[in-house]
């Protein structure tokens, strides 16, 4: 028998949900205009079917480094993501223009071992 999650949403789904951890060096003087960049992309994903969490943070000690965090109900749904079109204009264009590096974690949730 398959396990059953349940999302933020109270939406059941079969697969565990996925988490996505982005990390951005931003370089410093693009640092504010990489954050305007990145709360651009934050209403848009947040709409997405399967989205359940998309949030950006500002770590304590660098002022240079972005983190984004992003949760979706099941792998399909951060693949969705990836290629939506004003994700890959992100990409393609700002994120590589204003960051240093550019470094990212995908992680499944665990329910039982």
């Amino acid at each position: 028998m398959q396990s059953r999650y349940t999302n933020a949403r109270g939406e059941e789904h079969s697969s565990p949900t996925i988490l996505c951890l982005s990390y951005f060096q931003a370089k410093p003087q693009y640092r504010d205009v990489l954050i305007l960049e990145l709360l651009k992309l934050v209403e848009s994903t947040r709409a997405e079917r399967g989205c359940i969490y998309y949030e950006l943070f500002l770590d304590n000690e660098d002022p240079n480094f972005l983190i984004v965090a992003e949760k979706f109900v099941n792998q399909q749904a951060l693949d969705d993501h990836e290629k939506k079109p004003y994700i890959v204009s992100f990409v393609e264009g700002p994120m590589d223009e204003y960051c240093k590096k550019v470094t990212w974690h995908v992680a499944r949730e665990l329910k039982k071992l």
